[in-house]
């Protein structure tokens, strides 16, 4: 049975908002709880037309290119006409040397360039989840300089995907390489270069199909942290935002003065930090295993767990800041525990007023808690509901008081006397700001050496990558300090 079109996904989940939209919109009197949806869906309406219509043109266009690749006056391009590259017919990966070497301030160019994109993507779908190709396309067109859509063209072709290959086999030696791969390894190199900090950096690009920093979706992660998060993915060093506590509204008497209720705005900065893993086997190992087949995932894996206990307690220098550092660091946002050195029930309650109500209200709440504290959490409701509105283990993923509870294992999970114990977090993570720069490295190790300098008859692949976090308002989080 052939997939469905993007168009087809995306015009069934506007339809059933409008169903929703136009049923509430029939209720003679609504309750507060009925507005408030009929308001949320409106805003979602808005935005699923939106990507509904740029899907249809997109798909449009790609139906153009397989038809026919024509200047105005039905005359067939040919190669160095006009801004446009996409002259094949279905071939995204035609002419990468102009991809290397486009002119990204060109608007024209650039729609181009990301419709080429999109099509590499749809081309990816027998090696990537369909979860993972609704992020990439996402990465695609939020990227208004076009550099993304860049990097996948030249990491995705077969061509380079074949030297990927071959470099692990081979022990990273492009000299090895057939032609094409050869061709496609240069651009990519050339690409790779302009992406780092410093022309020196060695390796390789990781292929986009296998690359954690660009297809790791938050459905398929095992961190929590990139489930409820905001995710940014840059192509640059940093990322630099805009902040605000928002306008406070008053009232206003018959021809007075109106009040200066401006809002202040920060500006928050996220540097990716970086990070690496290091892959090493004997000589017949990594050339009997089948290791280009198997690096992708556990790269993603390895990846996975060691941002999970950065996004936690990370240090913010070497590290990515994580979220109970930047919030512990913030008085305003630490509520102590009622009793000295206990955890009890009315902790969990104070935590949950204290959050302000628009997180707590009309924002989206989740917990955070070690695998200990869930459990003695669940303790405190010995008679089915006589402690909570609702049991803990309700709903996917379990719910607490109405908001969705997360395992943070990084977090403490021990109620140590006289110390410190930040052991329960409540916030809107939409406050919480995770940064991928594209690109994950790979360098060669040909000879590992013992602990007295002599070789083992081992090789070993080095892996890095960067990203960064930290929280861009700290008044949208309550972290509990048992002490």
């Amino acid at each position: 049975m052939p997939r469905k079109k993007k168009s087809e996904k995306l015009r069934e989940q506007l339809e059933s908002i409008r169903s929703e939209l136009l049923e509430l919109e029939e209720v003679e009197e609504p309750t507060d709880e009925q507005a408030a949806r009929a308001a949320e869906l409106l805003g979602e309406f808005d935005t699923a037309q939106e990507a509904y219509t740029e899907q249809v043109e997109h798909e449009q266009r790609v139906e153009a290119v397989r038809a026919a690749a024509l200047v105005p006056g039905g005359q067939e391009r040919t190669p160095g006409d006009g801004p446009e590259f996409m002259r094949s017919r279905g071939n995204p990966y035609e002419d990468l040397d102009r991809v290397r070497g486009a002119n990204l301030a060109d608007r024209s160019t650039l729609g181009d360039l990301r419709s080429r994109a999109l099509y590499a993507v749809e081309l990816a779908a027998e090696q990537i989840t369909e979860d993972q190709q609704e992020r990439v396309e996402r990465l695609v067109r939020g990227d208004r300089r076009g550099r993304i859509a860049q990097h996948l063209l030249l990491t995705g072709s077969d061509d380079y995907q074949r030297a990927f290959e071959s470099l692990l086999a081979n022990a990273g030696n492009p000299a090895l390489l057939e032609e094409d791969e050869y061709a496609a390894y240069r651009l990519a190199e050339a690409h790779r270069r302009a992406m780092t900090l410093t022309d020196a950096a060695g390796g390789f690009l990781v292929p986009f199909t296998l690359d954690p920093t660009i297809i790791l979706t938050n459905a398929g992660s095992a961190n929590p942290f990139r489930q409820v998060s905001t995710i940014k993915t840059i192509t640059t060093d940093t990322w630099n935002g805009v902040s605000s506590a928002g306008v406070t509204a008053g009232w206003l008497a018959e021809a007075n003065e109106v009040g200066d209720n401006s809002p202040s705005f920060g500006q928050p900065s996220i540097t990716p930090k970086k990070a690496a893993a290091w892959v090493q086997g004997s000589f017949e190992v990594l050339a009997d295993s089948g290791f280009a087949a198997e690096v992708g995932p556990l790269l993603a894996d390895a990846k996975d767990r060691l941002e999970a206990t950065a996004f936690a307690t990370g240090n913010g220098t070497t590290q990515p800041k994580g979220v109970v550092t930047a919030v512990s660091a913030v008085p305003e946002s630490v509520v102590a525990s009622q009793s000295a050195d206990t955890y009890a029930v009315g902790d969990v309650y104070a935590l949950e007023e204290a959050l302000p109500p628009r997180y707590r209200i009309t924002g989206n709440p989740s917990w955070m808690a070690h695998k200990a504290i869930i459990n003695k959490t669940r303790q405190f409701d010995t008679a089915g509901g006589s402690s909570f509105w609702a049991n803990l283990g309700m709903g996917q993923p379990e719910q607490l008081l109405g908001a969705p509870i997360y395992e943070a294992s990084a977090m403490d999970g021990a109620i140590t006397a006289a110390a410190e114990n930040y052991a329960l977090l409540l916030g809107d993570f939409r406050n919480f700001y995770i940064v991928d720069r594209v690109g994950m490295t790979m360098v060669y190790e040909p000879l590992v050496k013992g602990t007295n300098g002599r070789p083992t008859g081992e090789a070993g692949w080095f892996a890095y990558w960067r990203v960064g976090s930290d929280v861009v308002n700290a008044d949208a989080f309550r972290l509990l300090n048992v002490t």
